[in-house]
């Protein structure tokens, strides 16, 4: 079983699931784990508004030493999407909108209480 070194770059918790299990690392701490897990570390953690749609370059808040991934530290972007807009021809700035239906609505209708009854044969 191959093993690597993980480092979190940023000051924040950051977190991953493998195989059903969850794992986390401190801020800027440094952990061995197995080569599955530190991928998806890598993974689960880009740096928001990083990534170049040109050159496909991201950043990423975690670095893997055996990959000669950058160590040094940064931090989480306020961006609410991986895409470096600045970089993108002709692109409008990304707005978040309120949902319409659903978990994420502003109305209430659909929250309204449902019947408690659990007789099933019609009384």
């Amino acid at each position: 079983m191959e093993t690597m070194t993980v480092v979190n770059r940023s000051s924040k918790v950051l977190k991953t699931v493998w195989d059903g299990k969850h794992y986390e690392i401190g801020p800027h701490e440094t952990q061995i784990c197995t080569a599955e897990v530190a991928r998806q570390f890598k993974k689960w953690n880009p740096q928001m508004g990083s990534l170049n749609p040109q050159t496909g370059a991201i950043n990423f808040l975690i670095g893997i030493k055996e990959d000669n991934d950058p160590t040094e530290p940064i931090e989480q972007t306020d961006a609410v999407e991986v895409w470096n807009r600045d970089k993108l021809t002709g692109a409008r700035p990304s707005e978040v909108v309120p949902g319409d239906n659903g978990l994420y609505s502003k109305q209430v209708a659909w929250k309204s209480p449902q019947s408690q009854n659990t007789n099933f044969d019609g009384r």
